[in-house]
């Protein structure tokens, strides 16, 4: 897996697009899904033809599964690679068994002490 330099999350989406590997401080891909920290944000998925689409899942604020402003600003880059019709909302996304409920976040902010 190459390793991409400090905030260029743009690259790694490229890569993401290209389905090669790639890391970013808070932003990965195997070439077939992209996470943000732990939150699987977009990924491939095959058809039956031997084709298959790009799905973006919106865990953005104003697609209603806000987790943090890093993950929204990552879907908010991938969605510029991506046509609109494959952006799902993420009720949907989980009532077709796709994407799985956010339980912890690794990015929440921290408190200063």
């Amino acid at each position: 897996m190459s390793y991409i330099q400090k905030n260029d999350d743009n690259t790694v989406i490229d890569h993401f697009m290209q389905q090669k590997t790639s890391k970013s401080r808070t932003l990965r891909t195997d070439g077939q899904s992209l996470w943000s920290f732990d939150t699987r944000i977009a990924e491939h998925i095959p058809d039956t033809n031997g084709g298959g689409w790009t799905v973006v899942y919106d865990y953005t604020y104003g697609g209603g599964a806000y987790v943090s402003q890093t993950t929204s600003n990552h879907v908010r880059l991938t969605k510029k690679k991506v046509p609109r019709p494959n952006w799902m909302s993420v009720s949907e996304a989980q009532r077709h068994g796709l994407a799985p409920l956010v339980e912890t976040r690794n990015d929440a902010p921290r408190r200063s002490q």
